[in-house]
């Protein structure tokens, strides 16, 4: 990754210590983490198929907006809602990897449920373990465990 794929202002000091996929890896889970946000209020069955995804530890964020975009398109989604928060969190992967490189890179996952094992986290850290906020389009990870554990 290229230094000016890093947008929105100054790098962090100890930012050339981290190797070319250890920035993938962070921008992957900062565009994963706020996917999952921007789409947490809608219901789709493009959903339930993105919830039991996994992806290569290499994949780039922009792998993976193509994937999710193109479940979506497979489940006859309107694109244009789809289309507008992928872009929204490309953008905010770009924008957040200046300041929570160290977080992301620490944080990053190879699928999807432990994607939202770690939004779960983030939350409780955020509102406390009682007042999180309520989800609508996503499953919690533990259903999706268990679901994945029984087939």
């Amino acid at each position: 990754m290229e230094q000016s794929s890093v947008q929105g202002g100054k790098l962090p000091p100890d930012y050339g210590r981290f190797s070319e996929s250890d920035l993938a890896r962070a921008r992957r889970t900062a565009f994963v983490a706020r996917f999952i946000v921007l789409r947490e209020s809608k219901r789709s069955r493009a959903h339930r198929i993105i919830e039991m995804m996994e992806w290569d530890k290499d994949a780039t964020a922009e792998d993976l907006a193509e994937q999710f975009r193109r479940v979506f398109k497979e489940n006859g989604d309107n694109l244009g809602p789809v289309d507008r928060d992928i872009r929204r969190a490309l953008a905010h992967a770009s924008r957040s990897l200046n300041y929570f490189i160290v977080e992301y890179a620490t944080r990053a996952t190879t699928n999807f449920i432990e994607a939202l094992y770690d939004y779960e986290r983030s939350n409780t850290l955020l509102f406390g373990g009682e007042e999180q906020p309520r989800t609508g389009g996503w499953r919690l990870p533990r259903e999706l465990e268990k679901m994945k554990h029984s087939r």
